[in-house]
């Protein structure tokens, strides 16, 4: 089934159910943890999170599970982060975290914390 369009992200979370609006506030919540001022808007018609201009994960909320896009690479200091997500890798590059399960918030944040490396925007 088709995603429905968007004009801004707070249409799209309008359109969420409540697990999918809570998933997407974990990760704005440790996003705003982690950096000062993140930027967050649509990009490829679900929200994004940006840090000083550069893309730094896109995110949506399923019926049944929260998605992140890309998958990180490890970072240095953080080697084993690629086969720790693992269990969550859906497809090429989706990550799939089951609103049923509960949200891993230590490995949201390192998913979080690899991307802003990769990005050059780490530390903030």
């Amino acid at each position: 089934m088709a995603m429905p369009k968007f004009e801004s992200v707070a249409e799209y979370d309008a359109h969420c159910t409540v697990e999918g609006r809570a998933a997407l506030g974990v990760i704005r919540s440790l996003t705003a943890q982690l950096v000062k001022d993140p930027e967050e808007r649509l990009s490829y018609g679900i929200p994004t999170l940006f840090v000083g201009g550069k893309r730094i994960v896109h995110m949506a909320a399923w019926a049944e599970h929260l998605a992140l896009y890309p998958v990180p690479p490890s970072p240095p200091d953080d080697p084993g982060l690629v086969s720790n997500l693992e269990p969550y890798v859906k497809g090429k590059g989706t990550l799939h975290f089951p609103y049923a399960a509960g949200l891993p918030t230590a490995v949201l944040e390192r998913v979080l914390r690899a991307h802003l490396i990769r990005a050059g925007q780490w530390p903030a």
